[in-house]
């Protein structure tokens, strides 16, 4: 069995290299165009999502601060201790507990 010549293979430095494949041509400098505007349209498109989003986070942040009341001011009353039966009640609001003898709410 003979063996296949190894010229067969290679075909050595004869050959010039293609420089039309490493040059720059029309159809390149579109298809690079077209890939660089898909990027920076993509990348504009985002930012403009992201702005969105910001604004409507900051919208919510502000509705839930102007929902939320801030602390209620109390106006505390002094308990008074009944005369008759002993429990502390309102002085201000204090009403009669059913007792006949209630000094509250007569």
């Amino acid at each position: 069995m003979k063996r296949a010549a190894s010229s067969a293979v290679d075909p050595g430095p004869g050959l010039p290299l293609n420089h039309l494949m490493l040059g720059l041509s029309l159809g390149k400098l579109l298809l690079l165009a077209i890939i660089i505007a898909i990027v920076w349209y993509g990348l504009k498109y985002m930012h403009r999502v992201e702005d969105v989003r910001r604004a409507l986070r900051q919208q919510m942040e502000r509705q839930r601060k102007s929902a939320t009341p801030g602390p209620r001011s109390i106006e505390a009353e002094d308990l008074v201790k009944c005369a008759r039966c002993g429990a502390y009640v309102a002085e201000g609001s204090a009403t009669n507990c059913g007792r006949p003898d209630c000094p509250w709410g007569r």
